[in-house]
């Protein structure tokens, strides 16, 4: 019995010591890799902060949404950063604070001149959105359906892509990584207009934490967000970053 105690505490030790990974997708402009090969962005810039405030071993990894998801999920010492707070995903993850919150819109090219007075009227075109996005689930929700009226992409570039080569109508985003998002591809931001704000739709992007993430690394990490807003760090690199 003895050992089996000796061995839990040594496993509780190794585990405690363990470096932490900080994952995300590549979205610009809270995250993504720049000229350099490096994770850039303002979030990005906020993980490294508060981090060193937490006093923590760690390290930044872009990955796809679904391998960074995968990755949260299944080991301890990942976080996501930054994970849409959704009702599905209430009590699935910690959530230790949030990052930044943006408003959800339907986007179409100016060309296309149709009204919307609400989602369902979108379900007579094509909407495209991230596969494995909360965004995917909202609109099957709403009805949509894969094949049918919902196209969903890997990546961003080849959602935007979709749009400009008129395979959909209109694509479920945020209005803040427009600029970037385009610019990288060649299109112009003057070419697309918001045609409908999403009220409903959840606006909260946190860090999140697996549920088996040691305790006291989740009350460093909470405490060490909470200084950087307090002293005014966090808001410096949101307006640095034109974000606050």
């Amino acid at each position: 019995m003895k050992i089996v105690v000796a061995l839990f505490a040594l496993f509780s030790c190794l585990l405690k010591a363990e470096t932490l990974t900080f994952v995300a997708e590549d979205l610009p402009p809270y995250h993504y890799i720049d000229e350099s090969g490096k994770a850039n962005g303002a979030l990005v810039e906020i993980v490294n902060a508060l981090a060193m405030h937490a006093d923590i071993e760690y390290t930044i990894e872009l990955y796809p949404f679904a391998r960074a998801f995968k990755l949260l999920n299944a080991k301890p010492n990942v976080l996501m950063f930054s994970l849409l707070k959704s009702p599905s995903r209430e009590n699935q993850f910690l959530w230790l604070g949030e990052l930044i919150h943006n408003k959800a819109f339907l986007v179409a090219l100016k060309e296309n001149n149709a009204e919307l007075a609400n989602l369902a009227q979108a379900k007579n075109s094509t909407v495209g959105t991230i596969r494995g996005y909360y965004s995917e689930r909202y609109l099957k929700n709403a009805g949509f359906e894969e094949g049918k009226n919902l196209s969903l992409s890997v990546k961003y570039q080849s959602l935007w892509q979709m749009l400009f080569n008129k395979r959909t109508d209109f694509v479920l985003t945020n209005a803040v990584s427009l600029n970037k998002e385009l610019g990288e591809l060649g299109y112009s931001v003057d070419e697309i207009e918001r045609r409908l704000e999403l009220r409903d739709f959840p606006n909260q992007l946190h860090l999140a934490g697996n549920l088996a993430l040691d305790p006291s690394i989740a009350n460093k990490l909470k405490q060490a967000l909470d200084s950087i807003k307090a002293n005014g760090e966090y808001h410096q690199i949101l307006t640095r970053w034109g974000l606050d």
